[in-house]
């Protein structure tokens, strides 16, 4: 389904809801449930011009191998606008598409992955992942990085950052997306980087798609 055949789609959903509620106005809540999806599909082509637009002279360069695949893609990221991804996952999957561009690897089953992990993280669960990229990184360009001590340097930094006992919880809701996996350390879960989280780090920046939020 196209993002133009989204938005009406969307829009009756909720003229019907609001209607069998009988919510007072729903005729005109309605119409504003038409221009609030019409707003998600220009604020995410917006995104996704911008992030495309980064790191490269010539924005518009894309080779005739890429056209088809790029369409494929779009459509699929336009749908996770209209389902409600917030802004930051919009930027984030607008970044993945940018990033496999740069790579030359702009294939649609490699989006698509990506799509279904990172369209509905939440604020919270992207805040894990990016400082564990960020960690990872620097756990790889250190000299004595295989001494780092993964998962007890992330809770100290979630912990600065303000997450108590509820951080254990967004360990685990973000391992089953498959960047973080569980483990056995010394009598305890702890939690350590998988490979897709080393790709997502080539691919996106999640702590510059929460600041940008």
């Amino acid at each position: 389904m196209s993002g133009k055949q989204m938005v009406p789609w969307g829009s009756a959903i909720v003229g019907d809801v609001l209607s069998v509620l009988q919510v007072p106005g729903s005729g005109f809540l309605g119409k504003l449930g038409d221009k609030y999806l019409e707003r998600k599909q220009t604020e995410a082509a917006e995104i996704l011009i911008e992030e495309m637009a980064k790191g490269t002279s010539d924005p518009s360069s894309i080779s005739e191998s890429d056209v088809d695949p790029l369409i494929e893609i779009t459509y699929r990221y336009s749908k996770a606008a209209a389902d409600g991804a917030a802004r930051r996952n919009l930027r984030l999957l607008a970044q993945v598409i940018a990033g496999l561009k740069r790579s030359k690897a702009l294939e649609p089953d490699r989006f698509r992955k990506w799509a279904n992990i990172l369209e509905q993280l939440t604020r919270d669960e992207l805040m894990v992942v990016g400082k564990s990229i960020a960690l990872r990184q620097k756990m790889v360009a250190a000299i004595d990085g295989l001494s780092f001590d993964f998962f007890s340097i992330l809770q100290e930094e979630m912990k600065t950052a303000g997450y108590g006992s509820e951080a254990m919880s967004l360990y685990a809701s973000v391992s089953r997306t498959g960047l973080l996996v569980p483990g056995s350390g010394f009598g305890s879960l702890v939690y350590r980087p998988s490979p897709w989280l080393d790709e997502l780090g080539q691919l996106a920046n999640v702590e510059d798609a929460l600041g940008a939020d």
